[in-house]
């Protein structure tokens, strides 16, 4: 092949591998704004969202505050409740408007989902009105908790519109993922905060202390709250946060686990002893509700900072892609320019000078002297050297892809992983279960639901350390995992709290493995403190398809009174339809 002909072919080889690379390195910008713009656009419906649940949350107070009125309802009580209801409606609309627009990453079932607050906050009005038109006198305090709880049973409805929302824009910019979840916890919280304020409207309203399923459902709400208030805290102690973040949790600290919790007590005290309060419904609102406020501020300020991050990565990598695209242009223009000038001061010299060397040896039949052959240039190699350092640059593009990739599918399972006992939690559980309900639907096996809760897990804390506690829950979930067939789930639900769910699995074998089950944990000590070896108990609660069906929520409920049976019996107990003798 001729000198000239190999120096063409070179040419075209390397600017095909250049516009490969640049392309390649062009495409992975173009992704990388692609994503950092899928996740504004899936930020402001998620706010939107946060939004609505918020004025759900908040129309509470004043529907609190009306229901403690004797009859009729003053004045200025109706038009607090008509702005409260009208700032939901307004907050509701513009959700809906937002998920109706759609956007990459959105699931199709949004607006159905949000059209089911919607008709469902219709319907808890009704409850509200029709209680509001009775005298004070006829109010029951049994009548007023169906009224508070209608309102409260909206919010969870709009909880997996701001979870799709949350997912599909951390799944567009997984660097969002702390910002994002830190502003979904701060909504929890404050939803938590709302309810926890709803438990005392009864009680406050018929001046009655509190029942027993009023403390049971403030505990828990209490202990949720506790829960959320660490995973924030996680979240905005760790990594570099803005003053502003910062400044809101500080805030939070001060006013609502400060002076709020202050009232709560004071008014838990008063339930306790007689339910002499010393305030209506409406004043305690009127004191714990601006409390609340700075946990939507914190919520506001993690969001900020959330939208700030997508759009420093938006502008990064336009700005990235612009210099590629530049870059390109320049890398294309010096090589056409060198091919340009190797043509005409060196190959087309060459070939004259070679024509006149055969034409003086036609003539003259001897040879001359020719010019010597250029020796191979430093620019050449520079080329190739450069063609390899770009082929190098992208050999490490692709492995921080891969990493990056592997950091994603991590960050993944951990979402589904409880923490402490590498169990699944309590969200990743019911998406497994629901899956395989479908699949016992489909096929026609039995499946049996099992709830454990470990006896007196309180005072172990209280006594030993939750060090001790956090050991305890480690080796259940290692029973569990010793017990457990592959085919079979489970999940840390909550607290002390497990869950269980058997595959094909008929109610004797569901029995017969709770039983099982608490004999190895009956059998368990865990170190606690000062050197002392602590024994442990479970209440178990067995419910099994047969007997409930295959609704999720069903088998839930039945093991759940099932496993409080348990407890009512003395602990360390298996409950299933009946008592179960050990």
């Amino acid at each position: 092949m001729q000198l000239h002909r190999m120096l063409q072919l070179l040419g075209a080889v390397v600017l095909v591998a250049t516009m490969a690379l640049v392309g390649r390195m062009a495409t992975t910008e173009w992704q990388a704004v692609s994503s950092a713009s899928d996740s504004l656009r899936l930020l402001e419906p998620l706010r939107a969202g946060l939004v609505a649940m918020e004025m759900v949350s908040r129309e509470r107070g004043p529907t609190n505050a009306a229901l403690g009125d004797a009859m009729p309802m003053t004045q200025v009580r109706s038009d607090a409740l008509q702005q409260a209801r009208l700032r939901t409606d307004r907050a509701l609309i513009a959700l809906r408007d937002a998920v109706a627009a759609g956007s990459p990453g959105m699931p199709a079932e949004m607006p159905q989902r949000v059209e089911a607050a919607t008709v469902a906050l219709a319907q808890a009005r009704t409850v509200v009105d029709q209680t509001l038109t009775l005298p004070g006198a006829r109010r029951s305090a049994e009548r007023i908790r169906s009224a508070v709880y209608a309102m409260v049973a909206v919010v969870p409805l709009l909880a997996p519109v701001n979870t799709a929302l949350a997912g599909g824009a951390q799944q567009a910019y997984p660097a969002l993922g702390d910002d994002v979840q830190g502003a979904l916890l701060a909504a929890d919280l404050r939803e938590y905060a709302g309810l926890l304020g709803s438990h005392f409207t009864a009680a406050l309203v018929k001046g009655e202390p509190f029942s027993p399923a009023e403390h049971r459902a403030i505990d828990e709400t209490r202990g949720r709250i506790a829960q959320l208030r660490f995973l924030i805290e996680l979240r905005v102690r760790g990594g570099d946060r803005p003053a502003s973040v910062l400044q809101a949790w500080e805030t939070v600290e001060a006013r609502y686990f400060g002076t709020a919790q202050t009232l709560l007590e004071s008014v838990l005290r008063e339930g306790d002893t007689g339910g002499r309060y010393g305030l209506t419904a409406a004043d305690f609102a009127a004191r714990y509700v601006p409390d609340m406020n700075p946990v939507l501020e914190l919520r506001d300020a993690l969001l900020l900072q959330a939208r700030e991050g997508a759009m420093r990565e938006h502008d990064r990598a336009v700005q990235v892609l612009l210099w590629a695209l530049l870059g390109a242009a320049v890398l294309l223009a010096a090589l056409g320019s060198a091919l340009y000038v190797l043509q005409r001061r060196v190959l087309r010299p060459l070939v004259r000078a070679t024509g006149a060397l055969h034409a003086l040896a036609d003539r003259e039949h001897k040879a001359e002297a020719a010019p010597q052959p250029p020796a191979p240039q430093d620019e050449v190699a520079a080329v190739i050297g450069a063609v390899r350092l770009l082929q190098q640059q992208t050999r490490r593009r692709h492995e921080l892809e891969r990493e990056r990739d592997r950091l994603i599918e991590q960050l993944r399972e951990q979402s589904a992983t409880d923490y402490l006992t590498g169990l699944r939690n309590r969200r990743s559980f019911i998406a497994a279960a629901h899956d395989m309900l479908l699949q016992a639907q489909r096929y026609g096996f039995d499946v049996a639901m099992v709830l454990l809760d470990i006896d007196w897990f309180k005072q172990l804390n209280d006594s030993h350390g939750h060090a001790a506690g956090d050991r305890a829950l480690q080796a259940v979930a290692q029973v569990l995992r010793t017990e457990l067939r592959e085919t079979d789930l489970a999940g840390r639900f909550g607290g002390e709290e497990f869950v269980v769910m058997l595959s094909h699995c008929d109610p004797e074998a569901a029995l017969q493995f709770a039983l099982r089950l608490r004999e190895a944990i009956s059998d368990l000590e865990v170190p606690g403190a000062e050197g002392q070896w602590v024994r442990m108990t479970a209440s178990l609660g067995v419910a099994n398809s047969r007997s409930v069906g295959l609704a999720l929520e069903a088998l839930l409920s039945a093991a759940d009174k099932a496993m409080y049976s348990a407890k009512n019996a003395g602990r360390d107990q298996v409950a299933e339809s009946q008592l179960v003798t050990l």
